[in-house]
């Protein structure tokens, strides 16, 4: 007995040392060759696998995240893929740095005496205050720069009354997301599209400052004020257009910084003065629309520098003087309307250079002398609409050689005699 205490006694101290009695080993080996025959393989094979992978997806995951800055977060949006559409940070909240911002944003400018409902105020103080962007002059100074000028005219047009503006002082995301405009995959504003949209308010000298821009259009609003002179420094623009609001003062000079401009247009707004001569600089420009004003004085000659021009517009004005001879050299105009003003004089003979010339109107004038023979070189004239002068002389027989005219309006002259042949009949009494 007390040898077989013995033997016990070891046992039990040989397992306590981690030393498996032998009827354990035998156990565990039934146990590894049940699992060899359900897995087909040694369970210690499957452990370094198991183990293996989670050692590779823990490397995944650290690698990603090395690449990732706190700061620095970018989702899919219809934004162009190079700018960063959303980047969250800690608002400002020290009022000094309104000061800082207007420093760089409005130089210049006393921020202690802004008045604090100008819209550039209230512009900083979204920025500083709401913004959680949080840009700074260093890192962001373009997208700083357009993102304030954006705000402005958002204020400065009481943007809380637009009829669409869903995504406007989206405080977090990039403002190529916001909407009615676009942006280049540099994240600069090419595009202003806010036509008919309950525009009110005057447009801030902040709308020189998107310096890409291609196309604006704020037509159909009721805008008031003048046109900023600061629209002088938009020479990436090519259209332009502000008809029908309530603008008011004249057509600055520095339109004739825009030389790729191709299409102008500020018809029924309540502008005023002449028409400057740099509007000759506007070599590219097809369309020009001037009708619905008040402007006065003459046409500049230098208006002959654009022979791009098809389409000249500049009824319902207040002009006077002769038409330039010049008018001859714009070989590409094919509609031309200067009726409703106050011109005089005769037709230059140069007309008859405008072969591509569809629709003239001269009506309700006070031009006079002979109607030009040269009128009849104009192949492809449709309208000639001469009404309401003080033309005198007989009505040149070319016209009958106009096969393509469909209307001709020669009402209204006590002076001028003679017929047209058919199918063009006028009475001249």
């Amino acid at each position: 007995m007390d040898e077989e205490a013995d033997q016990y006694k070891s046992h039990v101290a040989e397992t306590e040392e981690g030393v498996a009695s032998p009827r354990s080993v035998d156990k565990d080996i039934d146990a590894s060759e049940e699992v060899d025959e359900l897995f087909g393989v040694s369970w210690k094979v499957w452990l370094g696998l198991i183990t293996l992978l989670f050692f590779s997806a823990g490397v995944a995951v650290g690698v990603l995240l090395s690449k990732v800055d706190d700061n620095e977060i970018s989702i899919l949006t219809s934004a162009p893929s190079s700018i960063q559409t959303e980047k969250p940070s800690s608002k400002r909240t020290d009022p000094s740095d309104i000061e800082s911002l207007a420093e760089v944003l409005l130089p210049g400018v006393d921020i202690f005496n802004l008045n604090r409902t100008a819209p550039q105020y209230l512009a900083l103080e979204w920025l500083v205050y709401d913004d959680v962007r949080n840009l700074s002059i260093e890192d962001d100074a373009i997208e700083l720069i357009e993102r304030f000028s954006l705000v402005t005219l958002y204020y400065a047009t009481r943007g809380q009354h637009w009829t669409y503006r869903p995504h406007w002082l989206n405080r977090s995301s990039h403002h190529c997301v916001w909407d009615n405009f676009h942006c280049d995959e540099n994240g600069r504003v090419t595009t202003l599209f806010l036509s008919e949209s309950n525009l009110h308010g005057t447009l801030p000298p902040e709308i020189g400052n998107f310096r890409k821009a291609r196309n604006l259009c704020l037509a159909g609003n009721s805008i008031g004020g003048s046109i900023p002179i600061e629209v002088g420094f938009l020479t990436s623009l090519t259209s332009l257009e502000l008809e029908f609001n309530n603008l008011v003062g004249t057509l600055p000079t520095e339109i004739g910084n825009l030389d790729r401009l191709g299409f102008l247009d500020v018809h029924d707004n309540q502008l005023v003065g002449t028409i400057p001569s740099e509007i000759g600089n506007l070599k590219q420009l097809t369309h020009l629309g001037l009708e619905g004003n008040t402007f006065a004085g003459t046409i500049p000659s230098e208006i002959g520098n654009m022979q791009q021009l098809t389409r000249l517009f500049l009824s319902y004005n207040s002009l006077s003087g002769t038409i330039p001879s010049k008018i001859g050299n714009m070989r590409s105009l094919q509609s031309m309307d200067l009726s409703l003003n106050n011109f005089a004089g005769t037709i230059p003979t140069e007309i008859g250079n405008l072969r591509q010339l569809a629709r003239l109107f001269l009506s309700h004038n006070t031009f006079s002398g002979p109607i030009p023979s040269e009128i009849g070189s104009l192949k492809s004239l449709k309208n000639l609409e001469l009404t309401i002068n003080t033309f005198s002389g007989t009505i040149p027989s070319e016209i009958g050689n106009l096969q393509q005219l469909t209307h001709l309006g020669l009402d209204g002259h006590t002076f001028l005699t003679g017929i047209v042949h058919p199918p063009f009949q006028t009475d001249t009494s």
